[in-house]
């Protein structure tokens, strides 16, 4: 198949809108140092913090000139201390047409903490984002750790409507949510996350193991070689970008490349992350029978069933 050629879903129904045959959803992870200040013995390590801060002094500003240049809309993810200290990034962003997803509060490791705590910090954050950013997140994405099995309701809970934080798929699908809800889930992959490639740090190595800088021709090769096995198979492409990496003099170009292929094809629909979540929980409501997340929903509530006879 070819061109705008519709694709089906695994019901029989359009996986896209009419005209489309795959989407992009550009996303940026905007840490900057809560990274590195969510671990102890962090706050003194100021030449290791400027790795972090490049991002919001030099690195934010050329994604958005090539973002604006692109016309490419994107959903920039943020803890709520980061949105605080770098509010004027934060009001560019949104200024410039993006939208602000919210990222905990201090890229904190939301699975490791009560229930009771977690929603607290997540409507703390979520009001403080609101506040710097001018409107509400209704996009998250998970910062660290595992997905705690009641975080979809207590996300829908302060008005968020979709995430980016699950693997395990090329199309979204739906999270429950507890009382008839449900989030749109976009999955993700770390081919597509500019820090696999290219975060390097000598002590300690940021990912563990991670010890030099892959060639940037290589990984733009890795980039497109997914965005055209998406677009012919019909899937959603969803690239992680950090400021602080992708927002480098050398490697902006990478960006700019890729922005180019995703615009240059009249077949790909370019979304919001809002206007993609709307229009997949209208036309797929439910998710294809066996789903992983699904069974991981239920397995979850029949467990905690079982530990409460």
């Amino acid at each position: 198949m070819t061109g705008g050629e519709m694709v089906r879903h695994e019901d029989g129904t359009p996986r896209w809108p009419a005209g489309y045959r795959c989407a992009a959803l550009v996303t940026v992870n905007f840490d900057a140092e809560a990274l590195l200040l969510a671990e102890p013995g962090m706050a003194g390590r100021q030449k290791t913090l400027s790795v972090l801060r490049y991002g919001a002094t030099r690195g934010a500003r050329r994604l958005l000139d090539a973002l604006a240049a692109a016309g490419m809309p994107s959903t920039w993810f943020t803890p709520a201390v980061t949105a605080d200290d770098h509010a004027g990034v934060v009001r560019d962003v949104v200024t410039s047409g993006h939208a602000v997803g919210l990222r905990g509060y201090a890229y904190e490791p939301l699975d490791r903490m009560p229930a009771s705590e977690r929603t607290a910090r997540l409507a703390r954050a979520a009001e403080r984002l609101h506040a710097v950013a001018g409107a509400p997140a209704r996009g998250f994405r998970l910062p660290v750790g595992e997905w705690p099995r009641s975080l979809a309701a207590e996300l829908a809970d302060i008005g968020v409507a979709w995430s980016s934080s699950w693997f395990g798929d090329d199309t979204p699908f739906a999270l429950a949510a507890g009382a008839g809800r449900s989030l749109v889930e976009f999955p993700i992959h770390h081919a597509l996350d500019d820090r696999t490639a290219f975060f390097w740090n000598v002590n300690p190595p940021i990912p563990a193991g991670q010890s030099r800088i892959s060639s940037y021709g290589e990984v733009l090769e890795n980039w497109l070689l997914e965005f055209e096995g998406c677009r012919r198979e019909g899937l959603l492409f969803v690239p992680q970008l950090h400021p602080e990496i992708s927002g480098t003099p050398g490697r902006i170009g990478l960006v700019e490349e890729l922005l180019a292929t995703l615009t240059a094809d009249p077949s790909v629909w370019r979304p919001t992350g809002d206007e993609l979540a709307r229009w997949w929980a209208s036309a797929h409501p439910v998710n294809p029978a066996g789903h992983p997340a699904d069974v991981f929903f239920h397995t979850s509530d029949h467990r905690e069933s079982e530990t409460t006879r």
